[in-house]
């Protein structure tokens, strides 16, 4: 009789574990719902400088590719056992010991990409650091065996980044157990110093396959291929990078070296292969281009080798509700995904291998908005929290109000912005004040423009929202032969300009070209004001410039005092003007 109560205990207990792991499960799925849109590009990256490839690979933005040889990184591949810079994570799903009695054929894999320091929620009430957390957490509490992936940018876009130099970004990626990354462009924004800095802060191993460190003092912290154990299932990382040419600042990233990812994608997934990789995973941030094969985006790696089995991408902001699916070398059908940017969403695939060893993916998008505000987590919001103070008290100072919203995207019938002339005329404004120089002509980039201005109150948050980046503010002279060259540039709305200068253009060409009134003089020298970011790209006839001098402090703090200025002068308000800079024919 005791036997028989015994057996009737261990079968309530059984169904007990039963029912509470299904709850968990459906709380999951319940998470889990299809995005408003297919394969759409959200947002569309900007970084610095704008990037439209063209078929040839080799672009005006630099994205481009180009054969730059084989080269050879010489870190080795790490093995699976080695735990450096992951030996105290805990559960965390990456270590084979955490699940020593799991003989699983399947696990789970979360990713973010584009995440752009977006600590707290966006301007429509999406994402969020600490709803990240909650969700990530949930998935965690359902699911046996989970590793945590980032593909690039982790960084840059708030005042966060700004202010704190990647402190918060860095806690986030071990708060949160990330296991693996991969870095953007973006993670150069604080140079070579910054991104140590950086480093140093976080343990999740770094992945880059085609950039070289080894010339650096930072070769320690990343390597071209790792390995990590989900449960008893050996996955294999690599990192797909951008080309830093004409996209980051040279002496951003001086001493790294890098290739084109084609040319070692496959040669390390291979090795890890080799190493006993049951699956190799593409962290990438080379872009998604829908329908190209084009080798320097996702869906042209993918056509082109053999050993990879998933790409996690990122770079182009490309909200993907549905994987696509590549075919490779092998005829193999390989996943690409990405979730869009600013951790509006959770990357969410589990993957599961056939008694053959052949994985199956089954991929979501979970979305991160209010409903999980009753879940976050009391200790990691009063972290959040004092690190949001330190910035607020900074940021919540009001320069101005704005009656309508300043933009930064130009019209269909005219290749100028209310936020690009704000912006370039800002520029004529800081020269005189700062350089006491009368500048002929301003130019700025409209990729370093991240943000708009929106109606109502205008702060110091705002603007180094819209100016997240360290430049600087740049005086040089050129020659008028290269002044041609530059408004060329600017007559497409790429460049926002400012200052004396007025073009007609005709037919989407340049027609004419003045300044203060007068044709521009081959021979006769010019004073441009800039930014630093572009006055060192060797680009837009800036290449041959003259007499550089440069403003010690930031330039979005010189915008803060701008704006200030701008409302001081007009009763309070802040405006953006659409002029006759450019004349439509």
């Amino acid at each position: 009789m005791k036997s028989l109560k015994n057996f009737v205990i261990l079968i309530l207990l059984a169904l007990s574990v039963s029912f509470v792991t299904s709850c968990e499960t459906s709380k999951i799925e319940d998470e889990i719902v299809e995005q408003p849109s297919d394969n759409e590009d959200t947002d569309g990256e900007q970084d610095q400088e704008d990037e439209n490839q063209t078929e040839d690979g080799e672009n005006e933005d630099g994205i481009g590719s180009g054969d730059e040889g084989d080269q050879e990184n010489q870190e080795d591949l790490e093995d699976p056992e080695d735990q450096e810079n992951t030996e105290d994570k805990e559960d965390q799903g990456g270590q084979e010991e955490e699940h020593p009695e799991l003989d699983n054929d399947e696990f789970v894999i979360l990713f973010t990409n584009d995440f752009h320091s977006q600590i707290e929620p966006t301007d429509n009430g999406t994402g969020g650091v600490l709803r990240l957390k909650a969700l990530v957490d949930s998935v965690r509490t359902a699911e046996p065996v989970v590793l945590m992936a980032d593909a690039g940018d982790l960084v840059q876009g708030t005042y966060y980044f700004s202010l704190l130099n990647g402190v918060v970004e860095m806690k986030m990626l071990d708060a949160l157990g990330y296991d693996i990354r991969t870095i953007g462009n973006h993670e150069f924004d604080k140079k070579m110093t910054g991104l140590g800095e950086m480093f140093a802060m976080s343990k999740v191993p770094v992945v880059a396959s085609n950039y070289d460190f080894r010339s650096t003092n930072l070769s320690q912290y990343v390597v071209p291929a790792k390995m990590l154990n989900a449960g008893r299932i050996k996955v294999g990382f690599i990192g797909l990078n951008v080309r830093l040419q004409n996209l980051v600042e040279p002496s951003a990233c001086e001493g790294v070296q890098w290739q084109n990812a084609i040319n070692v994608a496959d040669q390390y997934a291979e090795e890890l292969r080799n190493q006993g990789a049951d699956i190799v995973i593409a962290l990438s941030h080379l872009g998604y281009e829908a329908g190209s094969s084009l080798y320097y985006y996702d869906r042209g790696i993918a056509m082109q080798t053999r050993h990879i089995d998933m790409i996690i991408g990122g770079h182009s902001h490309t909200t993907l509700k549905k994987a696509d699916y590549i075919t490779n070398l092998d005829g193999e059908q390989v996943p690409i995904v990405q979730t869009g940017d600013q951790g509006r969403n959770l990357g969410y695939a589990r993957i599961k291998l056939d008694e053959n060893g052949k994985p199956s993916f089954e991929y979501r998008l979970i979305p991160v908005n209010s409903r999980l505000d009753d879940r976050i987590d009391p200790g990691f919001s009063d972290i959040i929290e004092d690190y949001a103070a330190e910035c607020k008290e900074k940021m919540d100072v009001k320069l101005g109000y704005s009656k309508y919203d300043i933009l930064r995207y130009t019209y269909a019938d005219q290749p100028q912005s209310r936020l690009g002339n704000l912006t370039a005329d800002g520029l004529i404004w800081m020269a005189k004040n700062y350089f006491d120089v009368d500048a002929d002509v301003s130019i700025y980039n409209s990729g370093g423009i991240r943000e708009n201005i929106y109606k109502g109150d205008v702060t110091l948050g705002d603007v180094y929202a819209v100016y997240p980046f360290d430049n600087v503010l740049t005086i040089l002279d050129i020659k008028g032969r290269d002044l041609r060259e530059l408004v060329k540039s600017a007559a497409s709305g790429s460049l926002p300009f400012g200052g004396k200068v007025k073009l007609v253009v005709s037919g989407g060409s340049l027609k004419s070209a003045t300044v203060d009134g007068q044709q521009i003089d081959d021979n006769k020298t010019y004073t441009v004001a800039t930014i630093d970011y572009l006055a060192n790209l060797g680009r837009y006839g800036l290449q041959n410039a003259t007499n550089k001098r440069m403003s010690v402090d930031f330039i979005r703090d010189y915008f803060g005092e701008y704006f200030k200025y701008i409302a001081d002068n007009n009763n309070g308000y802040i405006n953006g003007p659409l002029d006759d800079r450019i004349k439509m024919e």
